[in-house]
């Protein structure tokens, strides 16, 4: 894969990061329903090639964390959704703390008292919910690389020695530091990957059929949400969020390869363009989310 540029990095519309750890999942008890955990885990070259530094969340822990004055305040949510169903504990403390030798970004988050927040607390406490990822938009950025021009030279000397794997910069020669993110949410997740969904690279025809459902339906909620909590700036926040992931999952879809035909597709959602048989629904998802947001 070629070396992105930098502005298709800054492009991105909503990226997500894993690398997070529950810490002592065993002390979480019934009184306090508060877990401690890792939400990413600084220094570390990750498989976008970046390097997130200390003081990369400041100032969205300072503009939008637990103690601000935000009203639509950063979320502790599940598999970056980010409607209140996956809605998971309020975030009580969140900074940029150095543990077992390692900085990373740190909270707590106190889960409520019902009947999902007892779920959600005894799979934490079980070990079921064991990894946390981050949602959110790069800001400024600077490429590291060995051999490069002055000020990509100084930033390798610079990070080079605190990178936490320094043999995946030896293999690819560079890779970038983020020196600051716009901080969405924090999300548990099953699996850790620098994606959003595990159908992007899918080629087959059913993956890609039940990811544009899924999308559609997360479309229609955003619209039922605009419609009944239009003056709620909280919600109003969120529905911007999930606006920006849908934008980023159908830039990062890779449909199945068109088949190049001199006839029209018989598929009621296709249409033929110069180069063959294309997806219209794609086509409808841009659109729509082009046009209300």
């Amino acid at each position: 894969m070629n070396k992105p540029t930098l502005n298709q990095k800054l492009a991105k519309h909503f990226g997500v990061k894993s690398s997070g750890k529950v810490l002592d999942a065993k002390a979480i008890n019934e009184d306090d329903r508060t877990i401690k955990a890792i939400a990413n885990t600084y220094y570390f070259i990750d498989s976008d090639n970046d390097m997130l530094i200390k003081g990369c969340s400041q100032k969205s822990i300072n503009d939008r964390g637990p103690q601000s004055n935000a009203t639509a305040k950063i979320k502790h949510q599940s598999d970056h959704i980010l409607n209140t169903k996956n809605a998971v504990g309020r975030i009580k403390v969140l900074d940029e703390r150095e543990i077992d030798g390692k900085f990373g970004l740190y909270f707590e988050s106190y889960l409520p008292q019902n009947t999902k927040g007892n779920d959600d607390l005894a799979n934490y406490k079980e070990g079921i919910y064991d990894n946390h990822s981050i949602g959110f938009r790069y800001k400024i950025i600077e490429l590291a690389e060995r051999d490069g021009d002055e000020q990509s030279s100084k930033n390798w000397a610079e990070f080079y020695p605190l990178a936490i794997n320094q043999d995946k910069a030896d293999m690819l020669g560079y890779f970038w530091v983020i020196k600051e993110i716009e901080l969405f949410e924090i999300s548990v997740v099953s699996f850790g990957a620098n994606e959003l969904t595990p159908y992007l690279g899918s080629k087959s025809k059913d993956a890609n059929d039940k990811l544009k459902a899924e999308l559609f339906e997360r479309i229609d909620s955003l619209n039922a949400q605009l419609k009944s909590n239009a003056d709620n700036k909280d919600e109003r926040k969120n529905i911007d969020l999930e606006s920006l992931q849908l934008k980023q999952i159908i830039t990062d879809l890779k449909l199945e390869q068109p088949t190049k035909t001199n006839t029209p597709s018989k598929e009621p959602n296709a249409i033929v363009t110069e180069t063959g048989v294309e997806s219209k629904t794609e086509i409808n998802l841009l659109s729509i989310i082009t046009k209300n947001y």
